[in-house]
């Protein structure tokens, strides 16, 4: 009897834990899903790119075990897993279809358990590094550095913990003998090519589905919160250069890449925590007008209930607030 018991709960809870049995169960069939998601292809294939993205978004097993915020950057030392600095916040569905898509899997992969309990899923993609400028979140290239580390990467890690892909990491170690495709910034972080702008994929239209009802409202509030952040210098921190080395960052600057922050805004509104103080130029934290504060805080508010909504319609897992 003890043992049908056990066989139950084993069953119950494999179940509930999306088909696997153990971090490295997870990693394995994680490792699989990918391969399949997103085969080989040559790193200009457009249409690889966007299947690639379309399927990596419906992957259930990727999909239901990502942490939000997801977290992204690079290794800092060859060996050294560590997520808590050198990375970006993302929403889940953002990662997969803006940034895990610049990536063709094969199915070669390994899997390690750390010391402190982690399994990282070590797999060896290739970057799609000839891409249109706007296929990209934003320009990589505005540090030489980044963009021939995202290029010459030779591997990327999936850190997992108790059922759950926390992050990924870009290797440390890279290949100098890949071909480099150089792209000059033009030192603007958005641009436009005839009546769109780019990049492109930053856009709800292109994170979303075309049926979503709450696609144009939610571009709508983002538009109008974001103005209002860029007016009290906001932006100045939570921009891709990272200019005050926040050791976990969130960008505001672009739409789909903002979603991630959307709850934390409305908090630091509501505690008047941002932007930070200025010690140098003896600045305060926060914002000093309270009808300003309000006006700010009541767009936030209507940012994050559509952003929750937006997502909710696609059936992604919304954390409760």
């Amino acid at each position: 009897m003890k043992k049908i018991f056990a066989a139950v709960v084993c069953l119950v809870c494999a179940c509930s834990s999306g088909g696997f049995t153990s971090d490295a169960d997870l990693a394995e069939k994680l490792a699989a899903g990918l391969s399949a998601a997103c085969p080989m292809s040559a790193p200009d294939d457009e249409a690889a790119r966007n299947a690639c993205s379309a399927e990596l978004t419906d992957l259930g097993l990727l999909r239901d075990m990502m942490a939000s915020p997801f977290l992204w950057g690079g290794q800092q030392e060859t060996g050294v897993w560590d997520l808590s600095t050198h990375v970006t916040r993302f929403d889940p569905r953002v990662f997969r279809r803006m940034y895990m898509s610049l990536y063709s899997f094969p199915a070669e992969h390994t899997v390690e358990k750390l010391a402190d309990g982690k399994t990282v899923l070590h797999l060896k993609p290739v970057f799609r590094n000839k891409l249109d400028m706007g296929s990209y979140p934003y320009p990589f290239w505005h540090r030489a550095s980044k963009w021939e580390s995202y290029q010459l990467a030779t591997e990327l890690g999936l850190i997992i913990e108790k059922g759950k892909i926390l992050g990924a990491l870009r290797g440390f170690e890279v290949d100098s003998t890949r071909v480099l495709v150089n792209h000059e910034w033009s030192g603007q972080w958005t641009w436009k090519r005839s009546d769109q702008v780019m990049p492109f994929v930053t856009l709800y239209g292109y994170l979303f589905s075309k049926a979503n009802p709450n696609v144009a409202a939610l571009d709508s509030a983002y538009r109008l919160m974001e103005q209002e952040l860029r007016n009290e210098t906001c932006l100045a921190c939570h921009s891709p250069d990272n200019a005050v080395s926040q050791a976990q960052l969130e960008l505001f600057s672009y739409p789909n890449q903002a979603l991630t922050a959307r709850h934390r805004i409305v908090t630091s509104l509501e505690n008047n925590t941002m932007p930070v103080a200025d010690v140098d130029r003896g600045i305060p934290a926060g914002i000093s007008d309270n009808a300003q504060r309000a006006r700010t805080l009541a767009l936030a508010k209507k940012f994050a209930d559509l952003g929750d909504a937006a997502l909710l319609w696609e059936g992604e897992n919304v954390p409760k607030q």
